[in-house]
């Protein structure tokens, strides 16, 4: 997990609550049937917009979005270089002693066609639309998580609403009127906190993760087309060295570092 995710839900956290603790009337923001119609209101909205496997979804999509990680891109470029040098010195069979040394699925997968003889072509659209069907799963978070944004904050007007209809209701005690008006104000409150420290970054910071994966997939489908042409290992390397950034190709060995290594 990124350490910026971890930092910013706590600076958030601490400056909002700092701030509370600092006033008076603290305790009247910790009120539980608020948060209950925050979020479970926000929750039933769910319900109604997607089917209940898609909203199995959901604790998946946050697991992957905590653990999320990718390797150096660099990584590929030196590995790439390794694999195309056996391949050339002793054909695409020989590749396939280094399959169970393979950790990434999508690199195996598409060696293991290269190694069985399928066409570039196939091998071309069998990668393509594995990593659609990936990238359509992981991008679904995106939704789920925008969605919850976006109810979060109208429950929690739905829930303002309901406290001043009920004050206005008894206003027989005049001395009431500002604590329940403090009450009622405070499932909006709860609401755009929930949506804006919460589920909507979260939806922008998958839509990041989705598309370094799918860099890192790019380069992985190529590398893996230009070893089943037979191109050579110093093209293959400057073919996926134009896909990386300056910072990220600073971190590629040199040859002569890698065979130092």
């Amino acid at each position: 997990m990124e350490k910026s995710t971890v930092a910013g839900l706590g600076a958030g956290l601490l400056l909002v609550y700092g701030a509370i603790f600092m006033g008076t009337g603290w305790a009247t923001f910790f009120d539980p049937a608020s948060f209950m119609l925050v979020v479970g209101g926000a929750g039933a909205g769910m319900m109604v917009n997607y089917t209940f496997d898609q909203l199995k979804m959901m604790p998946g999509a946050f697991k992957d979005f905590f653990s999320f990680s990718l390797p150096p891109l660099s990584k590929y470029i030196e590995e790439f270089g390794e694999l195309s040098r056996i391949a050339r010195r002793e054909g695409l069979l020989a590749l396939d002693r280094r399959l169970e040394e393979i950790d990434d699925p999508f690199l195996k997968f598409g060696l293991e066609m290269a190694v069985d003889g399928i066409d570039e072509r196939e091998i071309d659209e069998m990668m393509q639309a594995n990593l659609q069907t990936e990238l359509n799963e992981k991008s679904f978070a995106v939704k789920l998580f925008t969605s919850f944004g976006a109810n979060a904050p109208a429950f929690g007007m739905i829930g303002t609403l309901i406290g001043l209809i009920q004050m206005m209701g008894n206003l027989s005690d005049p001395s009431q009127i500002g604590a329940g008006m403090a009450v009622a104000l405070v499932t909006t409150f709860l609401g755009s906190l929930i949506a804006n420290l919460f589920f909507l970054p979260f939806a922008e910071k998958r839509k990041l993760q989705v598309a370094a994966l799918l860099r890192m997939r790019e380069l992985v489908r190529t590398g893996v087309l230009a070893i089943v042409r037979g191109d050579s290992p110093s093209m293959i390397q400057k073919r996926l060295q134009n896909l990386l950034t300056p910072s990220e190709l600073s971190q590629v060995a040199t040859p002569a570092q890698a065979e130092e290594a």
